[in-house]
């Protein structure tokens, strides 16, 4: 008997179509999503990879502060919102037999994965042969080792286990929870509660064990799906929680967080629960907050005849910002930019404004003149 993806044989209760304006939406969150994901990235102090419980080993001041305050906590909605958007849609699938949802979904993640992961090797190869130099990828923060040093497995850890485009851990880990789509569904009609139970703990507590854990996957990719499965309307608030209250909790716990980063000695351990308890508030706060309360600015947004074609371009932002804007980055490193007086916070600002519009223009030119690279790399989403 051949097993169907079918959210509506299986749930009576959901029974209304997304709305233009709610399709509209998601388009453009996903957008300012994606170009949060660029100053996140381009966090330009050491440790270069920050966490929940990430203290400032660099001293006070206005820029650094802003620097911090944007990239650990003001931006860090966008993985939640992500990763609930995801699950809404993925619940929201038409009916198709398993198979094919397995099929479809390797177009549109697996094979954007490893193209854009070679893509990801070419422009390393580019920079540490045209700018950097083979011999000094060891000092430039790059993969550590000259492509043209690179053995079979190097290749393969690069392509498909680790590659240099790191942000693709979200494509491949949107593949995993596809391929569990039938589980998850099942669960969530038969044991909601005990599963939120569940994925909560481990949402709460990963942190203290890995920081860069994905532990935000299961709660919140599991609460989209739950919201669209049981036909919740996500376009009004909770009845009771204004959320203008959350959006003044989730900037005053960005300020708290980050003046406690600061100022934290870095021998009082103990405190990185503090921080990381803080990131969780923060997480719901701000993803409540960033939903509901911009809906007359999202609405005028929708109303410029421009919108689309900058929405449509969120794609190709994800993928090619990174390692892109790093390596720019640690050219201004190398050359000693970073050693000038404000130049940390001004090139904080100025490269994600610089990379995203390359990057819808490259957008832009792939389509019209390589429609079908285009087609590929973005496992075709010009459709």
């Amino acid at each position: 008997m051949e097993i169907l993806y079918n959210i509506h044989a299986h749930n009576p209760i959901l029974s209304t179509a997304m709305s233009p304006f709610l399709k509209s939406k998601i388009n453009l969150y996903y957008f300012i999503s994606m170009s949060a994901l660029l100053f996140v990235h381009n966090y330009n102090y050491a440790p270069f990879v920050i966490t929940p419980a990430t203290r400032a080993s660099i001293p006070f001041s206005l820029g650094n502060f802003i620097e911090l305050l944007f990239s650990n906590s003001l931006f860090r909605f966008r993985m939640g919102l992500l990763m609930a958007v995801s699950g809404y849609l993925m619940a929201n699938s038409k009916i198709i037999p398993y198979k094919d949802l397995i099929l479809k979904k390797t177009k549109s993640l697996i094979v954007p994965y490893i193209v854009v992961s070679i893509i990801g090797l070419i422009i390393t190869f580019m920079f540490e042969t045209a700018i950097f130099g083979w011999h000094n990828t060891n000092t430039t923060g790059m993969i550590g080792i000259s492509l043209w040093h690179f053995k079979l497995r190097d290749y393969i850890n690069f392509i498909f286990i680790t590659p240099v485009s790191f942000q693709l851990w979200y494509l491949r880990t949107i593949f995993m929870l596809a391929l569990l789509s039938p589980v998850i569904r099942y669960v969530l009609q038969e044991f909601p509660l005990p599963a939120f139970a569940l994925v909560f703990v481990i949402w709460m507590f990963t942190n203290y064990l890995d920081g860069e854990t994905r532990d935000r996957c299961f709660i919140f990719y599991g609460l989209g799906y739950y919201l669209r499965l049981y036909d919740k309307d996500v376009l009004k608030p909770i009845k009771g929680f204004n959320p203008y209250v959350a959006l003044v909790m989730y900037i005053a716990i960005s300020f708290f967080r980050t003046t406690l980063a600061f100022y934290t000695p870095t021998h009082f351990g103990h405190l990185k629960y503090t921080l990381t308890i803080s990131f969780k508030l923060n997480e719901l706060f701000s993803l409540y907050a960033i939903w509901f309360c911009f809906q007359d600015v999202v609405k005028l947004i929708l109303q410029n005849r421009f919108y689309k074609s900058y929405c449509n371009c969120s794609f190709f932002v994800y993928a090619f910002h990174a390692p892109f804007i790093n390596y720019v980055s640690q050219w201004f490193r190398w050359k000693g930019f970073y050693e000038l007086k404000g130049s940390h916070i001004a090139l904080y600002i100025l490269l994600p404004l610089l990379v995203m519009p390359l990057m819808m223009v490259l957008d832009k030119l792939v389509k019209r003149h390589l429609p079908r690279l285009f087609l590929l790399v973005s496992g075709g989403r010009a459709k």
